[in-house]
């Protein structure tokens, strides 16, 4: 497995941070200007308003403490889980690693401003939460890629012209051996669309508008979706996937040069949008009128995603963390 230099990897970095600052730039300007991109909410959907000001939304005990356990337990253990991983991939080289390194530290960094929101602006800051947003895009993105490398260059081999193709049972003839289409590119050409499609499914959502304020153990916790984070959620996450994914697939099918790393780059691009929107999507769709199981949920959700990263890095342990990083197996004879 060649490493990456680091100049790739940073300039990677500082691109999807001009994007994403574009975006909230863009985004900024449609909302002061009313471009019209999202129905006009009406004045309930302002943090910490209700029918009556005064009043507060009932919460059960038990939800009370699931609200106290998720903020105080689930999502600091989550992040110190999720800078461990950093910490013991910080020196590592290998493409697949480093990704996840990256991945990793986009995650911990927006989630950092999601905790900083909440308690120090109880949620109603625009700026903070777009920060966690985009670092869970970005973080959702880079380990999609991490995944794709680590699949292709440690078992399927695929990209590597060398190496036996771990497909070859199932196609019987390989193109690194003959004139013959290869199965895994066809089964790529047919993912990425599909794919596509997935991305529209926010696009056809409304807009869901709640708002209130509940009592969580004598203290006052607003709950909201704003408008601005829907749009970003519902509207421009899955535009930003199909533009990834149309250009993931026009790469492999008219690109020479090295085709299948700039499309496995490009479809994990897209794939970190959509599965943000789309995870956003649902459980704005199942807990529109209760935001406060949306919130759990969704650190619940975060804690599997990080648990899964460990998981997976403590039981191959041997084989991705390893001193030096395996050697490439000999090349395979072609088949008979």
């Amino acid at each position: 497995m060649t490493p990456i230099p680091r100049k790739p990897w940073l300039a990677l970095n500082l691109l999807a941070l001009a994007l994403l600052g574009l975006i909230a730039l863009g985004g900024w300007m449609a909302s002061e200007r009313g471009l019209g991109f999202t129905p006009q909410a009406p004045p309930i959907a302002t943090p910490g308003a209700t029918d009556n000001p005064a009043a507060l939304r009932p919460m059960t005990l038990l939800n009370q403490w699931i609200v106290v356990v998720t903020a105080f337990g689930v999502k600091p253990l989550y992040l110190l889980l999720s800078l461990g991983v950093v910490i013991v991939l910080w020196r590592r080289t290998e493409p697949d690693l480093v990704a996840l390194r990256w991945g990793m530290i986009w995650f911990w960094a927006g989630e950092q401003a999601c905790a900083v929101n909440w308690l120090g602006y109880r949620g109603t800051s625009a700026g903070l939460e777009y920060a966690h947003q985009s670092g869970m895009v970005a973080g959702f993105a880079f380990v999609a890629w991490a995944v794709m490398e680590d699949l292709d260059a440690r078992l399927v081999h695929f990209s590597a012209a060398n190496e036996r193709c771990a497909a070859l049972a199932l196609c019987r003839r390989c193109i690194k051996y003959a004139d013959e289409p290869c199965g895994f590119r066809n089964l790529f050409l047919f993912s990425v669309p599909a794919s596509a499609v997935i991305a529209l499914l926010p696009l056809t959502a409304d807009f869901r508008w709640t708002s209130y304020s509940s009592e969580v153990l004598g203290s006052t916790v607003c709950y909201s979706h704003t408008a601005l984070s829907q749009w970003f959620e519902l509207r421009l996450c899955p535009v930003f996937a199909l533009l990834c994914f149309a250009a993931s697939w026009l790469a492999l099918m008219f690109k020479r040069d090295d085709p299948v790393r700039w499309s496995k780059l490009l479809f994990a691009a897209g794939l970190g949008p959509l599965g943000f929107g789309t995870l956003r999507t649902a459980l704005l769709g199942m807990f529109s009128d209760d935001l406060m199981w949306s919130d759990t949920w969704e650190e619940w959700t975060e804690l599997l995603f990080v648990l899964g990263v460990v998981v997976v890095l403590r039981i191959f342990r041997h084989g991705l963390l390893a001193s030096q990083p395996p050697a490439s197996s000999a090349a395979a004879p072609p088949p008979a």
